[in-house]
């Protein structure tokens, strides 16, 4: 729905959009008065007209059945794609809202049996200018061309799947939670696709397996919307939901694909089996003595995936092995608190999306990063696993089982007990885009002559989405812990208000002193936090090169449960998007008001006292044009820090000389100055990746850490000798002289998929 009919449909906020569409606070004229060729691109003349299916209802397009196979070679050589409706009236989101794209594209469906197929024609009048440089699949693209195709297939108008292709076919996929609440990039399916590259532009041919989408037979539509990038011309083009404010993850703009109440779904069966073996050498397991030298050897189930009806799916692992998970990247931490690490393991990532709930990276009810790993990243063995998700009617559910081994003696300090980790997720569905749900987290111990270890935490959620433009979310939830009889609750309200022009966000939240997540993750405990963000978005056609600005403030208020001042930090800074893609970010106050209550140790031997401490630090960066085969990044950071000053010096380098090679660099350093001693930290991080074809890749990860005072070496060799199978050769290195004892580890693993 577009912007006037929030105008029409929500009279609470008509009078702040008036304002905001006043000549003072408009930075741009509507799509029809916008000049064609704006922004120095090869604009057609023509602006599109009002179109129909936007103006009467949703945009449509219909998928055609076909009987006769589809040999997926990237040609679109069989006739049965001339007859399929194709998908052409694309608009641009950027650089010109709502004008015509500048190169043509169309995008046909089909589907069999078996699967659903899709092809792509992408026109270039410049094909030698083409941008294909990426042959690792999940890559971000952020250097090529590319088609992304969105699917929601419970046409829930909420979730979706997301597949993407550059020219070369390379692959990308995720599953999309919440209109891009959440973005599963680590969600891999065994689709097929073929990629080529001629005078005239691109061209890729896509099967999907249908069981590997979900979806309730006999709906009439799914949801589709498809958008292309167009790397050299900084351009974005979508079919609907073209509008800046909305883009290809606001699933509830897709059109529909019509047609699909004919697809039948096989139930869907899939195995997944590894071996793995190698030789390990360094420091011994949890709850091992002495130092851990020897040949090692696994084998287990990875994944199977059974499918209980077309829209639920149960997955099981049992003796998993996550070697062939990329390595965590080195951080130096100087504030008071944990780091937040990301999951990178298969088996979690899979659909984790259905399992959020809080604040992402700050206050998490639940993070799987809590199972089967310590809180030094240390791997814990996990026996099995079990998940059940997916969908039932308006509900959207998930259940998680986890039991971790049983490491050394627990009892003396030296080991882990089995555990056992319970989760239960529920979203109802409703309104347009709304939802209501509720979680519960169990950690069980092995029981003891303490008697029983447990951690326990529920919670309900909601969000309200009452325009296309405003957003209210809120989460009350709770933690049980022996012995805890009080400041246990944690709770958050927030607000958004965001269109082409402003953004505008509210929010408060409260954390208990003693709200203990043990499953999850909290930042800090026992505070009052209260938030607010003003953003002003400009598209000033007076300066050259520049394409939008954005200049933002925001204060970031944090109190003790008495409401004494914990932290303050005000913000003022001011960003430029340029027409070619580069960037510059100026951040000319970062003032804040720490108060330390204990004494803060930065450094060994190095610790501020306690006080109150008001320091700014400005910072500046700039990344130049992505689109290039050599992009430089750099930072400067200065400026007050406690009863000092420190500067941090960041640069990259990354240089993608064809397909094949990716060199990317980078090196932070600080500089710390303070009374009671001064101390430098360099941590420098280089990779190397030479891959021959986009089923045999190769890099290597050096990580040069001088504040832990370790060195990191990571080679992976990856072969995918078939969709979803994989052969992984793995050498990991870690030394310095801030470890007890270096390691060294090489391993082989070998996965292969069944699919039924």
């Amino acid at each position: 729905m577009g912007f006037p009919e929030n105008i029409k449909r929500n009279r609470a906020f008509a009078a702040l959009l008036i304002v905001l569409g006043s000549p003072a606070f408009t930075d741009r004229t509507t799509p029809a008065q916008e000049p064609a060729g704006h922004d120095n691109v090869q604009a057609p003349a023509a602006i599109y007209p009002p179109s129909p299916s936007q103006e009467e209802g949703t945009r449509r397009i219909r998928v055609l059945r076909v009987t006769e196979p589809i040999k997926i070679d990237g040609k679109l050589d069989e006739i049965v794609w001339s007859q399929a409706e194709a998908v052409t009236d694309f608009r641009q989101q950027e650089p010109n809202e709502g004008t015509l794209a500048t190169e043509k594209t169309e995008v046909r469906l089909l589907f069999d049996e078996k699967n659903l197929y899709i092809g792509i024609h992408a026109f270039d009048s410049e094909p030698a200018h083409i941008n294909a440089r990426e042959l690792v699949r999940d890559a971000s693209f952020s250097n090529d061309d590319k088609v992304e195709i969105l699917l929601d297939t419970y046409h829930d108008r909420r979730n979706a799947f997301r597949f993407a292709v550059n020219p070369l076919g390379t692959q990308q996929d995720a599953l999309i939670t919440d209109e891009g609440r959440d973005v599963n990039l680590s969600w891999d399916a065994p689709w097929v696709s073929a990629g080529r590259i001629d005078e005239g532009g691109w061209t890729v041919e896509i099967a999907i397996p249908l069981t590997t989408l979900r979806f309730i037979e006999g709906e009439t539509a799914w949801g589709l919307n498809i958008a292309r990038i167009i790397r050299r011309k900084s351009e974005e083009d979508l079919w609907s939901s073209w509008q800046r404010s909305f883009g290809l993850e606001r699933v509830s703009q897709a059109g529909e694909l019509t047609g699909v109440e004919e697809i039948k779904r096989r139930r869907l069966v899939e195995i997944k089996p590894y071996a793995s073996g190698g030789w390990r050498e360094g420091a011994p397991l949890i709850g091992q003595p002495g130092f851990d030298v020897g040949v090692q050897a696994k084998v287990g189930l990875e994944v199977a995936k059974i499918g209980i009806t077309p829209s639920l799916t149960a997955e099981f692992t049992a003796n998993p092995d996550f070697g062939q998970a990329e390595v965590d990247s080195q951080v130096v931490n100087l504030s008071r608190f944990s780091v937040f690490f990301p999951e990178k393991r298969d088996f979690f990532l899979e659909n984790a999306g259905v399992f959020l709930f809080g604040r992402t990276e700050a206050n998490q009810l639940f993070f799987t990063r809590r199972i089967g790993l310590t809180d030094n990243g240390a791997p814990v063995p996990i026996d099995y696993g079990a998940k059940l998700t997916g969908k039932i009617g308006p509900y959207n559910v998930g259940v998680l089982q986890v039991q971790t081994r049983k490491l050394g003696n627990s009892s003396s300090g030296f080991g882990i007990p089995r555990q056992h980790f319970t989760v239960a997720r529920i979203k109802r569905d409703i309104l347009k885009r709304s939802f209501i749900g509720a979680m519960f987290v169990n950690r069980q111990g092995a029981i003891s002559s303490g008697g029983p270890r447990y951690n326990r935490g529920a919670g309900i959620d909601a969000e309200f989405n009452l325009t296309d433009h405003y957003q209210i979310k809120a989460f009350v939830m709770g933690t049980a812990t022996p012995g805890v009889r009080s400041s246990f609750i944690s709770g958050r309200i927030d607000s958004r208000f965001e269109n082409n022009l402003w953004r505008f966000i509210t929010v408060y939240e409260d954390i208990g002193s003693n709200f203990n997540p043990e499953v999850g993750f909290v930042e800090r405990n026992g505070i009052h936090q209260y938030f607010g963000q003003v953003a002003y978005k400009p598209r000033p056609r007076f300066i050259p090169h520049v394409r939008e600005m954005e200049f933002e403030t925001q204060i970031e208020y944090y109190t003790d449960r008495r409401g004494k001042l914990a932290t303050k930090q005000i913000e003022l800074s001011w960003d430029t998007q340029f027409k070619n893609s580069s960037n510059l970010f100026v951040r000319p106050i970062e003032n804040v008001t720490d108060v330390l209550n204990t004494p803060f140790e930065i450094r060994r031997g190095i610790i501020i006292p306690p006080g109150t401490y008001n320091f700014n630090r400005p910072q500046a960066s700039f990344t130049s044009d992505s689109s290039k085969r050599l992009i430089l990044t750099g930072r400067y950071k200065w400026g007050g820090f406690y009863s000092g000053k420190r500067d941090e010096i960041s640069g990259g380098i990354t240089f993608r000389p064809n397909e094949h090679l990716l060199f990317d660099f980078t090196d932070r350093f600080n500089n710390v100055r303070l009374p009671q001693g001064n101390f430098t930290t360099n941590l420098f991080a280089g990779r190397v990746n030479y891959n021959f074809s986009r089923q045999l890749l190769t890099s290597a990860l050096l990580q040069v850490n001088s504040a832990a005072r370790i060195s990191t070496i990571n080679v992976r060799f990856r072969y995918i000798y078939r969709p979803n199978s994989d052969l992984f050769i793995i050498y990991n290195q870690t030394t310095g002289v801030g470890l007890e004892r270096p390691s060294y580890s090489f391993q082989i693993k070998l996965t292969r998929d069944f699919t039924f």
